[in-house]
């Protein structure tokens, strides 16, 4: 029986190391799914998969804990990177939030 583990959110930064940054460039965006009652399991775990590159186990954990606790955040990074990922999840009609690190944002349901 899956109990639930809080999955790990990745770290997504597709700037080459040697590009110049500004501070605002280091600023951190986190993608939080949120959960519906209209996506099924397997559906979050496709995009999941599509959109992070993660395995099977890992997007079962992810559409676990959207279930369970009403949201997952699954990545962060670079607002533009935060972006293109949450455009890709956004395909299957599923709320993406992409908020600044630390900020409150959605919360999930108790």
């Amino acid at each position: 029986m899956y109990t639930g583990k809080w999955f790990t959110s990745l770290r997504i930064d597709s700037r080459p190391p040697d590009e110049d940054r500004s501070p605002q460039d280091d600023k951190l965006f986190e993608v939080r799914i949120i959960d519906n009652d209209y996506n099924t399991y397997q559906e979050v775990m496709d995009i999941a998969m599509l959109a992070l590159q993660v395995s099977e186990q890992e997007a079962y954990a992810i559409a676990w804990e959207v279930d369970h606790r009403g949201a997952c955040v699954v990545a962060h990074g670079p607002e533009r990177d935060a972006e293109a990922i949450a455009s890709v999840i956004r395909i299957i009609g599923i709320e993406v939030q992409v908020n600044p690190v630390g900020s409150p944002g959605r919360r999930p349901r108790s």
